[in-house]
């Protein structure tokens, strides 16, 4: 799936509502998907094409990065200079949190250098953005999100759907977000997948 995909299909939204598509489903999954984004704050499609970002440590040793599936391509620029790979260290390793295979990468670790020191976004890094799969669980998340909007069903307030005219937005409300204990139940199988927020430029 490219960045930006709903996390599960129309098919799938007919399964577990057990009805016939009306024409919002498509809708329906695309504001389901951005609202698991913005609970766990991860995209969790994927890119085959490097793209640069740009970023900042929040110690000597840890860039914290959006999620990339693979070191294929990978290049970091400090301050305008580009850095031997060999001296970055992507974590997790081998793409293990907890004992479960599959995550992507979201940390660089420096060997024998450091990270700038600056409030500025001075590290610009290149890479394959995104998770190699969706995880079950985010698309679970995502029809349970996505039936709560059909029904108007939400169990706790946590998924908030506001429109202003032609413009309209999805979104895990503040008091769910601010813990998992208060995570709606539409968003509980994403509670494993949060992660804590970093600056980007």
């Amino acid at each position: 799936m490219a960045l930006g995909d709903s996390y599960a299909s129309v098919a799938e939204l007919e399964a577990r509502l057990g009805a016939t598509d009306d024409g919002t489903f498509t809708a329906l999954l695309d504001s389901a998907s951005r609202a698991v984004e913005t609970f766990t704050g991860r995209q969790f499609n994927k890119t085959d094409t490097a793209t640069a970002r740009r970023f900042r440590a929040v110690d000597p040793r840890r860039l914290p990065v959006d999620d990339f599936h693979t070191i294929t391509d990978l290049a970091v620029n400090v301050n305008g200079a580009a850095w031997d790979i060999v001296g970055v260290d992507p974590r997790p390793p081998d793409g293990v949190v907890n004992g479960q295979t599959g995550w992507p990468y979201s940390d660089l670790m420096t060997i024998s250098r450091y990270w700038p020191n600056s409030r500025r976004a001075t590290v610009e890094v290149t890479a394959r953005w995104g998770w190699a799969a969706v995880p079950s669980a985010i698309k679970q998340a995502t029809l349970d999100a996505a039936v709560a909007l059909s029904t108007g069903a939400g169990t706790s307030g946590g998924i908030v759907q506001e429109s202003i005219g032609d413009y309209s937005v999805t979104y895990g409300s503040a008091s769910s977000v601010a813990g998992s204990v208060d995570a709606p139940a539409e968003m509980a199988k994403a509670v494993p997948y949060r992660r804590k927020r970093f600056g980007v430029a």
